[in-house]
């Protein structure tokens, strides 16, 4: 398996590629010689005819001037030992060799085909020397010398021959592949997952259609299994329902190690190929094709610039604040290059509901509505090396004075996750502090009185936002990361953003909290979970004592039934007394059950329960003041839109997704990649549409039309029709739908409205419209149809039916697409004549499914992670 995948290499470009003996093969040689002569004179466009196929051939003399010295220089390794001719089996005592050595490859044989001309470009090389590391990798155990010996050779090798190969015009010399990607563990835990090269148990369902066994494999790691001491396991997707009995001998052993190469593409051009991560090339953003480095240069040929960059995001009030506050800063260091790009990619309202526990154990008490609060995700981007890199990551709550108590004005900090890309790196630390103040203080400016943060540090192997972060990257310990935190508080405090901050322990003493009902209640966070599991252990108690009571009670009269009197004139007396007293001593049980059943309600053994946990993890967590009591501090005016993003709504949904396009962070060349797929499917995606100005008026309209060679060049319709017309083709396009726009507009006119139910009411009132008004259109037969949306929208269906471009990439598709997936969140009827109504209700449900399983996964691994890190302090103090 390949080891290197991380190593980061910072330039992929040809340094000398004039000095290069090639062959080139072309169509004919006068058209080509035309084209040669129009590259000296301008620039030739990606789409323009003139751009020929140039197929670049190597000649066996220039490719064995370039490779052979590196042959030389392997051989010359005394790592290469084991390497330098073929491996005899017989020699070696190793009968198995062939039966797991397919096709087996050592130096001689490369230096052999490269004298006889067998390879045809030096991509051809590469594999073959692949192909020999990997067989050692493969069929020796790590500990061994030969393994290390490979492992050494490889290394030498990449330091030879990477500079060659790029300046044959290719990316580089190695085979990058995607690590392999974490796996659910069905075990006792919850929040068990098989990491990368983790061994497991797998069963293959052959009936997914069974209750509560739906998925087609199901899989245990190994320490969940080896627990299991029976002969069968209990398995099903949901642990609350029924579980299915399976044999342990159904089980099969495997290995989380199955790496999928990374993409190849083909310059269009020359037909050199490179990785598609080095290539930095995505089809959706180039549809034409890839053109490679040596190629735009050597032909003068005019590459289209991506338009999906960070700074063209949506702009929000909160993301100018923290722009502007962390570029000040950074030009107050004289760190004129390091420009930040801050944006909110995801902002809507939602329900934190109580949990059952908890209002069953206080009836009516609790908000029967729950807790409304909105979500944001906050990301910094940086541009390094001319290419947007993400590397801060943070989703924050904002419960505002219409949230009932405990949560009326707070805001938590529920995720923050960064990978350290950020340069210069004397200020990355620095910078995460400046974007975390400026939100504190863009939170105390609109009314928020008090702000949360939970400090506990990553888990090895857990992703928190960023998928695969850099090996290299040290993650902080828990002391360190509180530290960190009181640091970045002292300066808040300093800047006069922060009153002052304390655990969450200090604040409810100070507070004088009289029941878990004054703690405040935020969504996915240690306390509610706690709550539940400590209700959960009072009911279990309560149980087990009214059991012990009630044998007692039993015991108690049937030892009385036993007795012998020393009268026997007694005994119907003393058998009454004694039925009596057991009466009397069962009604006095029940009364002691009722009265600590009573207690139990006035809080005071839970209560208790809490206080003894917020004692021991107490230090992780901030309760910070933003505004002091006496103080009138303003009422929350939040004019910034919402912007529904289901790709950032949750950090499970942006995770799940970067996994299941194999999307990571773990080097500088991935993290490029990674934020440029990201970048593109946030502006494809998110509901708050492009705002244009177009080229002739400047003005903003519904209707424009764009120029499908010029690059972004739109014109309105009214300027399309004045003369002199443009010289290319102009195609229609529509920004937004009438009654899409009327409800932007709506949401603006409510977004200050003191009712949030009222406000998502009327949200949800005007898409249904939308969605009646497709409805209408779909089944309407009349040709001059007196309703006006009809008009609007039965070329809009017959444009998605004609369509010759991916939906995802139309304007006009991606609305349809947008209304029928909003239509499908809360549609129930089984037979709905919305387009693809049952497919996209299906695709949400898993969605929901995976989020749901992820989020809580996520939170155990955060507790067993906090109970780890309070152990290994105690240990350290001790």
């Amino acid at each position: 398996m390949i080891k290197n995948k991380t190593t980061q290499d910072n330039s992929y470009f040809p340094t000398n590629s004039s000095s290069i003996t090639v062959m080139i093969e072309s169509h004919s040689q006068s058209s080509t010689n035309d084209d040669m002569k129009a590259t000296t004179t301008g620039q030739i466009d990606v789409s323009s005819k003139k751009l020929l196929k140039h197929p670049v051939q190597f000649t066996a003399e220039d490719l064995r001037t370039y490779l052979e010295p590196i042959i030389h220089k392997m051989i010359a390794s005394e790592n290469s030992l084991f390497f330098r001719q073929p491996v005899n089996p017989v020699a070696f005592n190793i009968p198995d060799y062939p039966t797991i050595i397919k096709h087996p490859m050592d130096i001689s044989t490369m230096h052999t085909k490269l004298l006889r001309g067998e390879y045809k470009n030096p991509l051809q090389f590469c594999d073959d020397a692949w192909l020999m590391f990997n067989n050692a990798w493969l069929y020796n155990n790590r500990a061994l010398r030969v393994y290390k010996m490979c492992t050494e050779l490889a290394k030498l090798f990449v330091e030879s021959i990477n500079p060659v190969v790029q300046e044959l015009g290719y990316c580089c010399c190695r085979q990058y592949a995607y690590l392999p990607k974490m796996m659910l563990c069905y075990g006792k835990q919850p929040c068990c997952e098989i990491p990368p090269y983790g061994y497991y148990y797998y069963y293959s369902n052959p009936e997914p259609s069974r209750f509560n066994l739906s998925s087609g494999e199901y899989t245990f790691c190994a320490n969940c299994f080896h627990s299991i001491k029976s002969e069968s396991i209990l398995v099903g997707d949901d642990r609350t329902q029924t579980l299915v009995e399976i044999p342990k001998t159904l089980f099969l052993p495997a290995k989380n190690d199955i790496q999928e190469p990374e993409i190849m593409i083909d310059c269009i051009v020359c037909t050199r190929r490179w990785h598609q991560v080095c290539a930095l090339h995505l089809d959706q953003i180039w549809p034409e094709g890839f053109i490679c480095n040596t190629c735009i240069r050597e032909y003068n040929i005019k590459r289209k610039e991506n338009r999906y960059i960070a700074q063209k995001l949506t702009v929000t009030d909160l993301s100018s604040r923290l722009e502007e506050r962390v570029n000040k800063f950074l030009l107050d260091k004289d760190c004129h290059e390091s420009h930040v790009t801050i944006r909110v990619l995801s902002s809507s309202d939602k329900i934190c509901e109580i949990k059952p526990q908890l209002k069953k154990y206080y009836p009516n008490q609790v908000a029967d509505n729950g807790y409304p609060y909105r979500t944001k995700a906050i990301f910094a981007f940086q541009e390094i090396e001319g290419v947007d890199v993400v590397f801060f990551g943070m989703y924050v709550q904002e419960y505002d004075e219409r949230c009932p108590a405990p949560n009326t004005r707070r805001v938590y900090i529920s995720y923050l996750d960064t990978v350290y890309f950020f340069r210069p790196k004397l200020y990355r630390q620095d910078v995460y502090h400046e974007i975390l103040i400026g939100y504190l203080d863009y939170a105390k400016q609109h009314g928020y009185m008090y702000a949360h943060i939970w400090a506990c540090p990553a888990t090895e192997g857990v992703d928190y936002i960023f998928r695969c972060r850099p090996p290299e990257q040290l993650l902080p310990k828990l002391k360190r990361l509180q530290d960190w935190c009181r640091k970045m508080l002292d300066k808040a405090i300093i800047d006069r953003v922060v009153i002052d901050y304390k655990d969450i322990m200090k604040d409810c003493l100070d507070n004088q909290v009289q029941t878990v009902l004054e703690i405040p209640y935020l969504d996915n966070e240690f306390w509610p979970i706690t709550i539940e599991e400590s209700i959960d252990k009072l009911d279990q108690e309560d149980r087990r004592k009214q059991e012990v009571e009630t044998a007692q009670a039993t015991e108690d009269e049937d030892f009385d039934d036993f007795i012998e009197p020393e009268d026997p004139t007694e005994i119907s007396g003393k058998r009454k007394s004694a039925n009596t007293y057991g009466k009397k001593n069962f009604k006095k049980t029940a009364n002691q059950r009722e009265l600590a059943k009573n207690q139990m309600s006035n809080c005071t053994d839970l209560l208790s329960i809490i206080f003894s946990t917020m004692a021991k993890y107490k230090e992780a967590f901030f309760v910070i003041r933003l505004h002091n009591q006496i103080t009138s501090y303003p009422t929350v005016n939040d004019t910034d839109p919402l912007i529904q993003c289901e790709l950032m709504d949750t950090q499970a949904a942006f995770l799940n997704f970067a996994r299941e396009k194999n999307y990571e962070f773990s080097s500088l060349r991935s993290a490029k990649f990674s934020t440029m797929a990201l970048l593109y499917e946030l502006h494809i995606t998110t509901t708050e549409k492009f705002t244009y100005n177009y080229n002739r008026c400047q003005q903003q309209c519904d209707i424009y039309y764009y120029c499908t060679v010029c690059e972004d060049f739109d014109l309105c319709e009214k300027s399309c029709n004045i003369e002199p017309k443009h010289e290319h083709n102009m195609e229609c396009s529509v920004s937004s739908t009438p009654d899409m726009k009327q409800n932007d507009e709506q949401n603006l006119l409510n977004r200050n409205d003191k009712s949030l139910v009222s406000t998502q009411l009327q949200r949800k009132q005007s898409m249904q419209r939308c969605i009646e008004a497709l409805l209408h259109a779909l089944n309407c037969c009349t040709i001059n149809c007196v309703n006006r949306s009809c008009l609007h929208y039965k070329p809009i269906i017959q444009h998605t039916k004609d369509c010759k471009e991916k939906n995802r990439q139309c304007n006009i598709c991606k609305q349809v697409i947008f209304l029928c997936r909003y239509h499908a969140k809360s549609c129930m009827d089984q037979n709905c004549q919305v387009p693809c109504c049952a497919d996209l209700k299906s695709e949400i449900e898993k969605q929901r499914t995976t989020c749901l399983q992820a989020d809580r996964r996520y939170m155990e691994a955060m507790m067993m992670s906090q109970e780890k890190n309070i152990m290994q302090t105690q240990t350290q103090d001790k």
